[in-house]
C-alpha cells in the first residue's frame, strides 16, 4: 500500500496560505482510497485544503476519532459535498460532552450535531464498537480499553446521564491504525484513551509490534510529570519510528518527550506531510 497522510488542520502552521485553527484533521491518501480523518473545529479543513489544492467533494470515508468539537466542527459541511459518504465514529460518540472550566460551570464541547442531523446531511453514519477493518489494512479502533493504570482521560470532563452530570470518561475516543507491510501507522485526535493504551490496543489486534508513526493529539498537556515521564519510558519500550504529537499534547510535555526520545518526537503541524 502506497500511504500519505497530510495534516489539513492543527493548532499551527509554518506554512504561508494555511491557517491554524484548533482542533485536528488529516486526509490519509491509501492508494486510491481518501480518508479525511476528523474535521478541525469550524472551516480551516475547507480553507486549507483549497489552498492545497485538495478536493474534498471526492472522499471514500470520514473517520471521527471522538465527539468533541474541535474534531466535528465541518463534519455537517464535508457530508454535504459528499452524498452518500460512510461516517465512522464510535455509537457513543453524539452522547452530551462538558467540561467543566470552574466548581458548577459546565461548557458544552460535544460534537454539536446529532446522527439524525447528520443523516440528514445523506450521510451513511456507521457505529463501530469494537476494533473494526474499514478497508483492507485500515482499522477503526472503536473503543480503547484503559488498561494501564496512570493514563486517564483529562480532569473535567462531565457528561450527563438521566439528568444527572458526572465524570466523564469519553469512551467514544478512538484512533485510525493502517497497517502496511513493515509496520503500523496510528492516527489519533486527542487520545482520551491515552497514547500508551491505544498503542498497545492497535498492536495487540493487529498482531503488529513495529510502528512507523504515531500522529496525533496525546491529551498530555495537562498531564502530570508523573505520568508524562511513565509515558516517555514506556514509548522508548516500544518498537516506534515516529512520533507527531499534535494539537492537545502542550508545549511542557512535547519538549519533556523531545530531550528524552530524541529526533524521532516531531511537532506536527498544519500543511505537513508523512510518505509510506
Amino acid at each position: 500500500m502506497k500511504l500519505q497522510i497530510q495534516i489539513l488542520v492543527e493548532n499551527t502552521t509554518p506554512v504561508p496560505g494555511l491557517i491554524g485553527e484548533y482542533g485536528f484533521s488529516t486526509l490519509v491518501s491509501a492508494d486510491d482510497k481518501k480518508i479525511l480523518f476528523d474535521t478541525g473545529s469550524a472551516d480551516a479543513v475547507l480553507k486549507n485544503s483549497k489552498a492545497l489544492g485538495i478536493n474534498l467533494s471526492a472522499l471514500d470515508a470520514l473517520v471521527i476519532s471522538h465527539g468533541h468539537f474541535d474534531h466535528t466542527g465541518a463534519v455537517l459541511k464535508v457530508a454535504e459535498m459528499n452524498p452518500g459518504l460512510n461516517v465512522y465514529g464510535h455509537p457513543a460518540m453524539f452522547e452530551p460532552h462538558y467540561v467543566e472550566r470552574a466548581p458548577g460551570s459546565l461548557y458544552p464541547v460535544g460534537a454539536g450535531f446529532s446522527e439524525s442531523e447528520l443523516r440528514l446531511k445523506g450521510a451513511n453514519f456507521k457505529a463501530i464498537g469494537s476494533f473494526t477493518e474499514i478497508m483492507p489494512n485500515i482499522f477503526f479502533c472503536g473503543e480503547i480499553p484503559r488498561s494501564n493504570d496512570f493514563e486517564d482521560a483529562g480532569a473535567g470532563f462531565r457528561t450527563e446521564v438521566d439528568g444527572q452530570f458526572r465524570e466523564d470518561h469519553i469512551a467514544d475516543d478512538s484512533a485510525l491504525a493502517i497497517r502496511l507491510a513493515d509496520g503500523l501507522v496510528i492516527i489519533s485526535g486527542c487520545a482520551h484513551a491515552g497514547m500508551i493504551n491505544t498503542l498497545s490496543y492497535c498492536m495487540e489486534q493487529t498482531n503488529c509490534h513495529k510502528i512507523l508513526a504515531f500522529i496525533g493529539g496525546t491529551h498530555l498537556a495537562m498531564a502530570s510529570e508523573t505520568r508524562i515521564k511513565k509515558t516517555i519510558e514506556a514509548l522508548k519500550a516500544m518498537d516506534i519510528k515516529t512520533i507527531a504529537v499534535a494539537h492537545c499534547t502542550g508545549f511542557n510535555p512535547a519538549a519533556m518527550m523531545r530531550q528524552s526520545l530524541g529526533s524521532k518526537l516531531v511537532k506536527a503541524e498544519t500543511g505537513m506531510m508523512f510518505k509510506y
